[in-house]
């Protein structure tokens, strides 16, 4: 036999109309199509929750590292939902001899952890911190419980300037820029303002960190 030439337009235009009239063929296509639409959502669903770190304790969605110390290993900064970090910053902040100012947590720098006073003894930060801290003997402003952490705004704090603020200290730049003066707070009221504030500008932070059994601070930085 020999072999058939290449079909005209005119039976090419024959064989589709008899396809889309036929109904067995018009529904075993719209299988297939469904069936590759079905496979194609599912990868896609597949693949966007591999993208997303869940919460090491419950499994949830996490937007937060969690970590014992500033500047960890990537392999020891634990993915926190909120709920939980809430727990792990609430037992952080009881620790026994914790003294910290705290500044409040902003948007624009990953990264919100305890350094201590003895790393940045040379910074006016650090020495501000300490005479603060030895002045503190008050109740917290909010529940009269007895208070070891002094908490400040943050507002004009950015990646451009924090560095600045370690350098100089408060005065000239935090008070300066609009925030009013550190005042007295208790454990569980601390981590109340920070996770307020988490919760208020939907923040993601690569390192969260809380204070260690010596003074210090805690703030925004970038590295």
């Amino acid at each position: 036999m020999a072999p058939r030439g290449p079909r005209s337009a005119g039976q090419l235009r024959y064989t589709l109309f008899c396809f889309s009239t036929d109904p067995m063929s018009s529904v075993t296509l719209l299988a297939a199509i469904g069936s590759l639409a079905v496979i194609a959502a599912v990868l896609f669903y597949l693949r966007k929750g591999r993208s997303k770190p869940r919460c090491a304790e419950c499994g949830a969605p996490s937007r937060f590292g969690y970590s014992k110390h500033a500047e960890s290993d990537r392999k020891d900064i634990v993915p926190l939902c909120l709920r939980c970090l809430t727990t792990k910053l609430g037992n952080d902040y009881q620790t026994q001899g914790s003294r910290a100012l705290v500044i409040e947590p902003v948007a624009n720098l990953p990264c919100y952890v305890f350094q201590p006073n003895s790393k940045w003894a040379d910074s006016k930060l650090a020495q501000e911190t300490d005479v603060m801290l030895s002045r503190l003997n008050g109740a917290c402003r909010h529940c009269e419980r007895e208070a070891n952490f002094l908490w400040s705004a943050s507002q004009g704090l950015s990646s451009s300037n924090f560095e600045e603020v370690f350098s100089e200290g408060l005065s000239p730049t935090l008070l300066r820029w609009g925030n009013a003066a550190p005042y007295a707070v208790c454990a569980r009221c601390c981590v109340n303002l920070i996770v307020k504030t988490l919760e208020k500008h939907d923040l993601t932070l690569l390192e969260v960190c809380g204070p260690q059994p010596e003074n210090g601070f805690v703030i925004s930085m970038g590295y």
